[in-house]
């Protein structure tokens, strides 16, 4: 498992149920892609019946890289009816550090291909982890960081006139022991401020049966949320 740096299927939830104390365990906002509710159902499906067939073993599949958690989506992707191609060559262009415009082209590779919908999809796909012991707005930057930098990446794909390009970040908030008693708690804020990021679409998939799962390290990591930001320019 990578070191974290410190610091229900609900259908569209709305915002003033995340006041509850009860975990809103599973969930999504389609927010302005609509097509991909049924591949955020599949998502967690996912997420739960691996969670189950591995937590006797202590292991998730939320523990890993970015590329892990992209195999998963792509594999919803897949069980919902579309179609992928990972990790592909093609050219990008370089992005300028001081102008952050867009330089010279060159060779590259795109993270996911996706047919969906009548709509043909390119993105680019970054992890972080969201420590939220404290349950305070430092999680946030973590978050925002994490979107623009895919949303760079993303940006130096040359898509043709079909296709949409996507930034992805799997977000995975974890927490340190003395929180033991607050996780179902400090994990409806956590969902909650996902609805004041700048996304396009997000899921997030907490499987109840491994909730309160502590790993090796004494942190407990509940589950992944995908946040989806559609780029334009």
């Amino acid at each position: 498992m990578d070191e974290p740096v410190a610091e229900e299927r609900l259908g569209m939830a709305g915002h003033a149920l995340y006041m509850s104390t009860t975990p809103k365990i599973e969930g999504y906002e389609c927010k302005d892609i609509h097509c991909f509710k049924a591949i955020y159902e599949e998502w967690i499906d996912l997420l739960t019946e691996l969670a189950k067939q591995w937590k006797q073993g202590g292991d998730f599949p939320w523990w890993y890289n970015e590329r892990a958690s992209l195999s998963l989506f792509a594999g919803a992707i897949w069980l919902a009816g579309g179609h992928c191609l990972e990790e592909y060559s093609e050219k990008k262009r370089e992005i300028r550090r001081q102008t952050h415009r867009l330089g010279n082209p060159y060779t590259g590779r795109i993270d996911l291909y996706f047919s969906w919908h009548r709509f043909d999809f390119i993105a680019e796909a970054k992890a972080t982890w969201s420590g939220f012991t404290h349950g305070n707005k430092s999680a946030r930057h973590r978050l925002v960081g994490g979107l623009k930098e895919a949303r760079n990446a993303i940006r130096g794909a040359e898509p043709d006139r079909r296709q949409r390009r996507l930034a992805i970040l799997f977000a995975r908030p974890y927490f340190k022991k003395r929180a033991e008693e607050r996780i179902d708690e400090l994990l409806n804020t956590w969902v909650a401020s996902l609805a004041d990021l700048d996304t396009s679409s997000y899921a997030w998939g907490f499987p109840q049966c491994v909730r309160h799962k502590y790993a090796d390290d004494g942190n407990c990591y509940p589950g992944e949320a995908v946040l989806i930001r559609e780029v334009w320019k």
